[in-house]
């Protein structure tokens, strides 16, 4: 099992910095989002099976949350690469260790799953088609007409519970997206697959020939130079090869998930934290630990609050918080 652990989250500033990113967070509880993500591949393997795959600055944080995880299994980034290189170098390290054959589940490991074991029954449902060589998807059955996720129709079954993909589509329009959810036909892509390495090896080598060469000759190493590894191309797995495939199938998540993608999903599954006292307000995250927050006359707002930075942000402007950490990194870097 191979855990992403890159990415910075910039939605969640300025609680997630580049120093501990949303993934080493308790946002949910005791636990931080990768070790929660972990604690769900202990369920399904032993942790020699377990492969986290993290920012070279971060190899310190994911040791110290993970300390039962083997040394040579943490796959160390210099620089982030998008998922096509992760997922073609960690192939590639599996394959140079003799497992070209085994299955590899790859998850991201910022997702909130509570049902352990709805996960795995699922994983166990797609598991027979990965090692028939589809490069297999969990699909995420669709409860709102999201428009932030890109969306699988279902094609024709191929066996128990797995469906063939009949098509990719991009994050849709509101319009689109109601229509998607009324057809039944649709599931959200959650980014998590499951396939054999060799199959995920062949395809890549089919479609992103120069990714993987790139990342074969890497396959020694759980450290590659900037040099190296940076001038890897950047694109993502759906793009560079899901989208283009021909064997891929879906199975639709046992479980509940959500992605936790910025403040307003932290509202949705209870992420907040501190006292608040709302007048007349409501549907609002507040995360100002150990300080009371008083909401008088607000709605759909989020209101953030570190040693270092206030955030007051209304929910329609949520996905603009990337351009004002971009902002920052050029004139407050030291608050990123």
């Amino acid at each position: 099992m191979v855990i992403m652990a890159g990415g910075r989250g910039t939605r969640f500033w300025p609680v997630s910095t580049t120093r501990r990113p949303k993934q080493f967070l308790d946002l949910l509880g005791e636990l931080t989002m990768l070790q929660l993500t972990a604690e769900r591949a202990r369920s399904l393997c032993g942790p020699e099976d377990v492969y986290v795959v993290a920012g070279a600055d971060h190899a310190g944080l994911v040791s110290q949350q993970l300390p039962w995880l083997p040394r040579a299994n943490l796959l160390c980034e210099p620089v982030g690469r998008n998922t096509a290189a992760c997922i073609a170098w960690s192939s590639a390290v599996l394959s140079h260790r003799g497992r070209s054959g085994s299955p590899m589940l790859v998850i991201p490991s910022d997702h909130r799953v509570e049902d352990t074991e709805g996960f795995a029954a699922t994983v166990r449902t797609a598991l027979p088609a990965a090692m028939d060589g589809w490069l297999t998807t969990i699909g995420i059955p669709p409860d709102r007409p999201a428009t932030g996720y890109g969306y699988l129709r279902r094609g024709r079954s191929i066996e128990e519970g797995v469906w063939q993909v009949e098509t990719f589509r991009e994050k849709p329009d509101l319009r689109t997206a109601r229509e998607y959810l009324a057809s039944g036909d649709y599931l959200w892509n959650a980014g998590m697959f499951l396939w054999r390495v060799d199959a995920i090896l062949e395809s890549l080598r089919r479609h992103l020939p120069t990714v993987l060469r790139s990342a074969e000759g890497l396959a020694s190493e759980t450290s590659p130079s900037l040099e190296d590894y940076g001038g890897i191309r950047s694109i993502s797995i759906d793009y560079g090869v899901m989208e283009r495939a021909e064997r891929v199938a879906m199975v639709e998540a046992g479980f509940d998930w959500d992605d936790v993608g910025d403040w307003i999903a932290a509202r949705r599954v209870g992420a907040g934290r501190g006292r608040t006292m709302e007048v007349e307000s409501g549907d609002c995250t507040v995360w100002n630990p150990g300080r009371l927050t008083v909401l008088l006359g607000v709605e759909s707002l989020s209101v953030v609050e570190t040693d270092r930075a206030t955030l007051v942000m209304s929910d329609r402007y949520a996905q603009k918080l990337k351009e004002v950490v971009a902002r920052l990194e050029r004139e407050e870097p030291d608050l990123v």
